[in-house]
């Protein structure tokens, strides 16, 4: 049974969490000790935002050795193997009315395993808003959490103690490699607040819980829920993040996550108070976005902290110095770049290009590693050269990537650097325009 032990989950996790772990550049884990429970039944209830990836935050998160159970969505359990693979990352199906009408039954055996598995200590891990969403928003949170744990302790009359655990994932850039991600684990809802509304009116304590959960979420999620404006909210995080996160925030590991919410809060508020600063600001955004389009520049560049000439001659220095490694890590990791290549064209919806990279990270580059190390061995007759090349081929390799993030960097900086001395009236003019 899934509630039970599983190999298939310890072996995985290891890998797992190395791969995930050379992903981000940055992993932050905020609340998690002072806002999960090691003794109690717990139900997380994160937000959606990145496929495959916001499941392994968890898992890497984990806080002691209890294996947690997902909740997906049952068309991922289609192929046999997919499903047998799954079941042993201790992953459910839940069913939606896309599914068939005639599959919701079978909900109600997997939220019977669900309680089953909360009765057991253990915890469970279930995305309340139900489907995917890649922008920095939070979708209407479903039912489904309070339809499992509300039945579940009204069983044992509320005795199990259990808590929800509102958890926010915000990544600083979602489809970006090496980038940085904060995961905030929130104060937990008790669930046995709930069992006098209960016993009188169920559907009524459902819809609490439910708005409740929806409440707490809101207050962590970096929720930009004004589509309309919704590209100049991103603009004005990607401008300001950084400097309020070092003026405001400073003291926080998760600065810029509080940087973000500190920005879409400045922002809501002029919106509901002050209409004319807000349209007035927006519209300087646009302007500052229209005059940077000009010049090749876009929202992600450092204008606000312009390099130095011999700070960008000593950077390039360093990445020409070191090409040679790149150029041989890159020449080793040729095939596990093209797979990845392929496999990200194979997917129409772009969140599921960091899975994708990550899947074929954690897979093929270990097969490739250990494929082109025997050929070494085979043709040169020199295993403990073969062996040298074992460890040295994911370590260049990971060198290359990040070279080129370096050199993307210093490239973006220059061009940053050349409008600052040639267009200097139109970049102090930007400055004011994008500042919060």
């Amino acid at each position: 049974m899934i509630y039970r032990y599983d190999f298939r989950y310890t072996l995985t996790k290891i890998p797992v969490n190395t791969a995930l772990r050379l992903n981000f550049r940055k992993l932050v884990f905020v609340g998690k000790k002072e806002n999960v429970s090691k003794n109690r039944p717990v139900i997380f209830a994160p937000n959606h935002r990145n496929a495959l990836i916001d499941a392994l935050m968890l898992v890497f998160s984990s806080y002691h050795r209890k294996q947690i159970v997902f909740l997906a969505r049952a068309d991922i359990f289609k192929q046999k193997f997919m499903a047998w693979l799954l079941r042993g990352m201790r992953i459910m199906p839940v069913f939606r009315i896309r599914d068939g009408k005639d599959n919701l039954d079978r909900n109600n055996e997997i939220f019977d395993n669900a309680a089953h598995i909360l009765r057991k200590n253990n915890p469970i891990a279930l995305f309340p808003e139900a489907r995917h969403n890649p922008k920095q928003s939070l979708l209407p949170i479903q039912k489904a959490v309070a339809r499992i744990v509300l039945p579940t302790e009204a069983s044992v009359d509320f005795q199990l103690r259990s808590q929800i655990v509102p958890v926010s994932i915000y990544y600083r850039d979602i489809f970006g490699f090496l980038s940085d991600a904060y995961v905030t684990f929130g104060t937990p809802i008790e669930v046995s607040d709930y069992k006098d509304i209960y016993h009188e009116n169920p559907v009524l304590a459902i819809n609490q819980l439910r708005q409740e959960l929806e409440n707490r979420l809101k207050s962590m999620v970096v929720d930009i829920w004004n589509d309309e404006f919704y590209e100049e909210y991103c603009h004005a995080i990607d401008w300001n993040g950084d400097r309020i996160a070092q003026e405001k925030f400073s003291e926080r590991k998760d600065d810029f996550l509080q940087a973000a919410l500190y920005i879409v809060k400045i922002l809501d508020e002029l919106y509901h108070s002050s209409r004319g600063v807000f349209d007035q600001k927006t519209a300087g955004f646009r302007e500052a976005r229209r005059l940077l389009k000009e010049h090749g520049l876009t929202s992600k560049d450092r204008l606000w902290m312009p390099f130095s000439a011999g700070n960008l001659f000593a950077r390039f220095t360093a990445l020409i110095l070191t090409a040679p490694v790149a150029l041989f890590g890159f020449l080793n990791g040729i095939f596990p770049i093209l797979i990845n290549k392929k496999l990200s064209g194979l997917f129409k919806d772009k969140q599921f290009i960091p899975s994708a990279r990550y899947a074929s990270g954690l897979f093929f580059i270990p097969v490739f590693d250990l494929i082109q190390s025997l050929i070494v061995g085979a043709v040169t007759k020199n295993w403990l050269l073969a062996l040298g090349y074992f460890m040295l081929m994911p370590l260049t390799f990971y060198f290359t990537l990040y070279w080129r993030q370096w050199w993307k960097t210093t490239q973006r900086d220059r061009k940053v650097h050349r409008f600052t001395k040639q267009h200097p009236g139109t970049w102090k003019r930007v400055l004011e325009l994008i500042r919060l």
